[in-house]
């Protein structure tokens, strides 16, 4: 479900969607997480209505309209972070990326994807989708980021994330955990 979406917390409490949407049914997009975040906890929240991913056209476009400027801006002084990892060929269809990016992603061995960055299973970025909000740059200046991922299928994806050495809280089920468990004891075996 919400698991491809991410979202990010203000000094303040501002809660901001991290990331343009993916166009799904409205209680699995960003926008609704953020603002239901945002009430459970007293704090505020601004939505962020664009797609995702955009062509660097509409990229340059958006990014020009005040609004949109602005919460990005927020979303970039983000103290904290809560993003999805899921499986990069599953969240590149559910993006409807084109055939030519899934065959590079093929290409270059990626198996994660995490706020728009594509992982290879050293947790080196081999690809990024071009989009409004968060960046790996912010990322590395958070002050907490917290991954959330669920399911055995998601834990070479989890471990790919993880490489890559950003999150400082990894939450996950006991399908993802015993998964990664074992992927562990058969590498250090």
């Amino acid at each position: 479900g919400a698991v491809g979406e991410t979202f990010a917390v203000t000094a303040n409490n501002l809660f901001v969607p991290a990331r343009g949407g993916l166009g799904e049914s409205v209680e699995l997009q960003a926008n609704t997480i953020a603002s239901t975040m945002a009430k459970k906890t007293g704090g505020q929240y601004r939505l962020l209505h664009v797609p995702d991913p955009l062509s660097e056209d509409a990229y340059q476009s958006l990014i020009q309209v005040p609004d949109i400027r602005e919460i990005v801006e927020s979303i970039r002084q983000a103290r904290i972070v809560v993003h999805g990892i899921g499986d990069a060929m599953v969240m590149a269809r559910r993006r409807k990326v084109d055939d030519t990016t899934i065959r590079l992603l093929e290409e270059r061995g990626a198996c994660a994807e995490a706020f728009g960055y594509y992982f290879d299973r050293q947790g080196t970025v081999v690809h990024k989708m071009p989009t409004v909000g968060l960046r790996l740059e912010d990322i590395e200046r958070v002050e907490t980021v917290i991954a959330v991922a669920g399911g055995a299928s998601k834990a070479q994806a989890i471990a790919s994330v993880l490489r890559a050495g950003h999150e400082d809280v990894l939450v996950i089920d006991e399908g993802a955990a015993l998964e990664l468990l074992k992927e562990m004891e058969e590498r250090f075996a």
